[in-house]
């Protein structure tokens, strides 16, 4: 077996600011501009707070900020609280190539050291994007079989070793460096995915776990730690270990020619990327048919295998649960015109109506869309009406995503929806300038000031 670790490190140690495409560093602007948009957003749930005051209570070395608040806190700290922000209620980016939440690990955790080292703009962008590239790269060599045995998570397991090259880049290490980042990572790699049938606040945690433990292992391969040789491929590496069907190859085929960026997500809709298909075909159907609530008999949504049972809680208990309920999301499509996170409320779970129209819908594993599993978001809707009228959509890619993409100007606007209420139009928009030019700036130490609220805005 060739030893993938280290190019993977080589990869990352060599990689320049000029061998960006283009079309890349869009994508790392938007993947930036919509991972702090939600960062700044969502900053205020419940588990956000909770996490922030755990840590500031902890205190330490005042080296990067909190978004939104501004305590200064160590560059640890600060990456975990604000990626907690970032993943703190659905509404980050995913990536149906790679899995996983990718923004979520890696700019809270870049950011943190880049402040902290004075990191340029471009040389930020140059590790975010050569982080990405390794984090999904690693995702994807472990996909799809994970995902479809249930776990361990993606951003607990294969984050560390994302945010440890992100970092260890940040840090000036060479390839070797990076390598025994990477294998150090390996210690702190896992995460169980039981969340999405027992609920539970941890899981707004886990892009968090991994940024934290991605920090350390490059610290530690900065103080002289060694890592073992071959972490993702060898014989008791990430790949042996999790997934029966690996794919060592993935980790460095066609360098340069696919990058893994391409495929991200971002989301329109605040709950799991995996019901976000079927709201899109939901929608369609009732906007051809103009139907109403009092209109459905029933609704039923075709998975792939993979995806049937992550999305499948009947009976959600709190927020997190019905995030990841098909059937109550697609009620509140129905009953409430959208899927923001306004619409995911304790008032909205105990709903009558919801719940009502909830209890219409039926999944099934369609196996159809199993040759759609890897890469895409598919889901097959059947709406039956009370006249008895069969209406059906099939959507393979969900808005947002490779195949039915985003524009600039859309995660531009998402971002304003996000942050014009906390800090003031005219604010949002001198903001959104900054981040759209991040690569000029000679410090990054600039911008996290620039994340807090002042004088109430």
């Amino acid at each position: 077996m060739a030893d993938e670790t280290r190019e993977l490190a080589k990869f990352a140690a060599g990689f320049t600011y000029d061998q960006i495409p283009a079309r890349v560093r869009s994508l790392a602007l938007d993947l930036i501009v919509d991972q702090l948009g939600v960062e700044i957003g969502c900053s205020e749930m419940p588990w956000a707070k909770q996490v922030r005051e755990v840590y500031r209570r902890n205190g330490g070395t005042p080296e990067a900020t909190v978004v939104r608040y501004g305590e200064r806190l160590p560059a640890s700290s600060a990456a975990l609280i604000n990626s907690t922000f970032g993943h703190s209620f659905e509404y980050d980016d995913a990536n149906p190539l790679t899995h996983g939440h990718l923004g979520a690990e890696l700019v809270p955790s870049l950011m943190a050291i880049g402040e902290r080292e004075h990191s340029s703009g471009r040389n930020f962008l140059t590790a975010l994007v050569a982080a990405y590239e390794v984090r999904g790269r690693i995702g994807w060599a472990v996909s799809p079989n994970m995902l479809e045995r249930g776990g361990p998570q993606y951003s607990t397991t294969c984050g560390p070793f994302g945010v440890a090259t992100g970092v260890g880049k940040l840090l000036g290490l060479d390839a070797e460096g990076i390598r025994n980042a990477l294998g150090v990572a390996g210690t702190f790699s896992g995460g169980l995915m039981q969340y999405d049938h027992g609920g539970g606040s941890v899981k707004r945690l886990f892009t968090a776990i991994g940024a934290s433990s991605g920090i350390q292992a490059a610290h530690l391969a900065q103080g002289g730690i060694t890592g073992p040789e071959g972490i993702l491929e060898g014989a008791r590496g990430l790949l042996r270990i999790y997934p029966s069907d690996y794919q060592p190859e993935r980790l460095v085929a066609d360098f340069g020619k696919q990058w893994m960026i391409d495929h991200l997500l971002f989301k329109p809709y605040s709950c799991c990327a995996l019901i976000h298909p079927a709201i899109d075909a939901l929608k369609k159907i009732i906007t051809a048919n103009d139907l109403k609530a009092d209109g459905i008999e029933s609704i039923e949504v075709g998975y792939p295998k993979g995806f049937y049972d992550h999305a499948a809680i009947t009976s959600p208990k709190d927020l997190l649960g019905m995030q990841f309920s098909t059937s109550y999301t697609l009620a509140i499509t129905v009953l409430k015109g959208r899927n923001t996170p306004r619409e995911y409320t304790m008032e909205v779970l105990v709903d009558a109506r919801i719940r009502a129209l909830a209890s219409k819908v039926r999944l099934w594993e369609d196996l159809g869309l199993d040759k759609y599993f890897e890469g895409h978001m598919p889901a097959r809707v059947k709406v039956r009406t009370t006249s008895g009228a069969v209406h059906e959509e099939l959507v393979i890619d969900a808005k947002g995503s490779m195949g039915a993409p985003f524009s600039s100007d859309e995660v531009d606007d998402k971002f304003r929806s996000q942050v014009a209420d906390v800090f003031g139009a005219e604010r949002c928009e001198k903001l959104l300038g900054v981040l759209r030019n991040i690569d000029t700036l000679d410090d990054v130490a600039k911008l996290p000031p620039m994340l807090v609220v002042k004088n109430g805005k």
